[in-house]
């Protein structure tokens, strides 16, 4: 464990509307790609418990901080999570913590009349 600052607690509010991602939009693709594998889902899981930094993500999920820098980089760009500050080691080095951003999500399908907007 690094020597860390105090590690903000990026909660969201109780009873916050859920995000809602429609299926055929970008935003869809984007989440599904992005949680498409057994490690980027472990990844997300992880920071949506407590800020973590790429180096303490990687040995939760059991792989590098090179594929774990990979996979935050995907769903920071699928807007599931974020950088909520920044720490640093007793060597003085700076790291990004990083924290999910929806506590809910939901993906939708279209509904009949909806696909014809």
């Amino acid at each position: 464990m690094h020597a860390l600052s105090s590690r903000p607690d990026p909660s969201r509010e109780a009873g916050e509307d859920p995000r809602v991602v429609r299926f055929g939009s970008e935003a869809f693709t984007d989440v599904l790609d992005a949680i498409g594998s057994d490690t980027a889902r472990g990844i997300l899981l992880s920071v949506s418990r407590q800020p973590l930094t790429a180096s303490e993500i990687a040995a939760r999920v059991d792989t590098s901080v090179q594929n774990a820098s990979y996979h935050l980089d995907r769903l920071t760009d699928a807007g599931l999570v974020e950088v909520c500050d920044t720490v640093y080691s007793e060597k003085g080095c700076e790291m990004k913590l990083y924290h999910a951003v929806d506590t809910t999500l939901e993906l939708r399908t279209l509904n009949p009349e909806e696909a014809d907007r």
